[in-house]
């Protein structure tokens, strides 16, 4: 009798859990964005949902950054998420950031249904500075191949 009642209180609480989602399961990515800053000389933004990719510059420098706005395949809106990992992002610290007129900043901005991350100059020994590196590149290839 008591084996029967250890598995049953053991069957129904392995169901409880297996229904529960973290907030990492539950939560869905909605956009991405990376940002750049370049103090007075300007400043360069791709931001990407599952719908649209759109980069733009602004700034006297940035002649050369291409502006536009177009639509995003799911292949390539899932192979750009693929790699972001939300618990990650919950451990990742940002860096100083360096302002307006003293130098560049790095901005990542992403928005899942739950919550919104913003990360500055991320430093190379945060949690999720390799995550972040792998998206701006994967970023940056997805504006380069729609350039006009």
């Amino acid at each position: 009798m008591k084996i029967l009642k250890t598995g049953l209180l053991l069957s129904a609480l392995s169901i409880f859990l297996l229904s529960c989602k973290t907030s990492a399961q539950s939560s869905t990515i909605q956009s991405v964005t990376y940002s750049e800053t370049f103090g007075r000389g300007g400043a360069t933004s791709v931001t990407a949902t599952k719908d649209s990719l759109e980069a733009s510059a602004r700034g006297g420098k940035m002649s050369e950054f291409p502006s536009f706005k177009k639509k995003m395949s799911s292949k390539d809106w899932q192979k750009l998420i693929s790699g972001l990992d939300i618990s990650l992002l919950e451990a990742t610290k940002s860096g100083e950031r360096r302002g307006l007129y003293d130098g560049s900043d790095e901005i990542f901005r992403i928005k899942t249904s739950e919550k919104e991350y913003e990360f500055y100059n991320v430093p190379a020994e945060s949690a999720g500075y390799k995550q972040l590196e792998q998206l701006k590149k994967a970023l940056n290839n997805l504006v380069s191949q729609n350039k006009q």
